[in-house]
């Protein structure tokens, strides 16, 4: 509506509301189609997997009006992979990750309480959900997320496939808390009290189909290949990660990085684990056919960790774009082409805290 659409011309349906009204994709058809007045409507379908045959009902609608049809589904019954046996012609998936920083921030606005470091620090402990409210008790906070990790993880996932509830908890566990290492199928098979490495990997493979973790995979740079090797794993959410790991420690480096490598994410870029030579670089980031590094630190004080962490961008040359992101404000020198900058400005787009080498 902000890009002038009428208001009569959005027609928005919640399924689960209304299932006991709409129980077929009929019913479904006649009742979008009763409120419809013109074509090429926008139609917004709220857990759509509930109507039998639905898939069929949003294609007439489609063809019939001309119409803008978007709709959410249940990871239980339909994951995105699972889109294409569904529906007929061109759709679009639209990936809608938790609330970034710069949303947080509208949402949780500076005051004379928060600035933006003590905003950054809440964002790390509790997340982007938006069902989340700062302004509650902690304890409430903990139960809702916990309860949105048990409907994910305990209802979705579980009702998808046969999965073994305590064995599904303990990967998850040793997953959460291993975000941002690299990790093998025999290390989580070993961490977890996995028997058999195939169970791991289908525990696993469902985990990443639902958005509960992200595969970042290793990218060979001076081969320019994929590697099948070990891969790390981000959290869809910081604050479902330290709800779920309650208690363990708290890991600001593991949450740092989870946090850089979603917000690449949110901005387009596919997102892999540098190789180069014997050296890690934390993420290679490719947009548009260019790709880019990042190492991610908390602080670049100690010289032997500034060192560390420019030492694979020295030896790459001059023409890539190589940054290096830290929690920092004052930054030191560091080799020509390496940029420093904060990561509270990096996630707001200010550019002013950031820093050029040119030694």
């Amino acid at each position: 509506m902000d890009h002038g659409v009428s208001q009569q011309d959005v027609i928005y349906v919640d399924l689960e509301e209304k299932r006991y009204i709409i129980d077929s994709e009929r019913m479904l058809y006649e009742s979008i189609h009763n409120l419809i007045h013109t074509k090429g409507v926008y139609i917004l379908l709220d857990e759509v997997q509930l109507i039998r045959g639905w898939e069929r009902a949003v294609d007439t609608l489609r063809l019939e009006f001309e119409a803008n049809i978007y709709i959410t589904g249940s990871n239980s019954q339909m994951t995105s992979s699972e889109l294409g046996t569904h529906l007929t012609g061109r759709f679009v998936e639209i990936h809608i990750l938790p609330f970034s920083f710069r949303e947080f921030i509208v949402r949780y606005p500076i005051d004379m309480e928060n600035g933006y470091t003590q905003r950054f620090y809440q964002y790390l402990r509790w997340g982007g959900m938006p069902i989340v409210d700062l302004e509650d008790d902690e304890s409430k906070n903990k139960a809702i997320l916990r309860g949105v990790y048990d409907s994910i993880v305990n209802n979705d996932i579980r009702m998808r496939v046969d999965l073994e509830q305590g064995i599904l908890e303990n990967v998850t566990s040793f997953m959460m808390a291993n975000i941002g290492n690299l990790v093998s199928t025999t290390n989580i098979t070993n961490g977890a009290l996995i028997g058999d490495p195939r169970t791991t990997e289908k525990y696993l493979s469902e985990l990443c189909k639902c958005f509960v973790f992200y595969k970042a995979s290793k990218y060979d740079i001076i081969g320019k290949k994929h590697l099948r090797t070990n891969a790390k794993f981000y959290a869809a959410d910081t604050g479902l990660r330290n709800v779920v790991i309650y208690g363990l420690e708290y890991n600001e480096s593991a949450l740092l990085e989870n946090v850089v490598y979603l917000e690449l994410i949110r901005r387009g870029y596919e997102v892999f684990v540098g190789s180069y030579k014997t050296r890690e670089i934390d993420f290679t980031a490719w947009l548009n056919g260019e790709p880019e590094f990042y190492q991610v630190v908390l602080s670049l004080t100690d010289k032997n960790t500034l060192d560390r962490e420019t030492r694979s961008f020295v030896s790459m040359g001059p023409d890539f774009k190589r940054i290096v992101i830290t929690l920092d404000r004052e930054f030191p020198e560091v080799p020509e082409g390496v940029k420093i900058i904060n990561v509270i400005d990096w996630l707001l787009d200010f550019g002013g805290s950031e820093y050029s080498g040119t030694l």
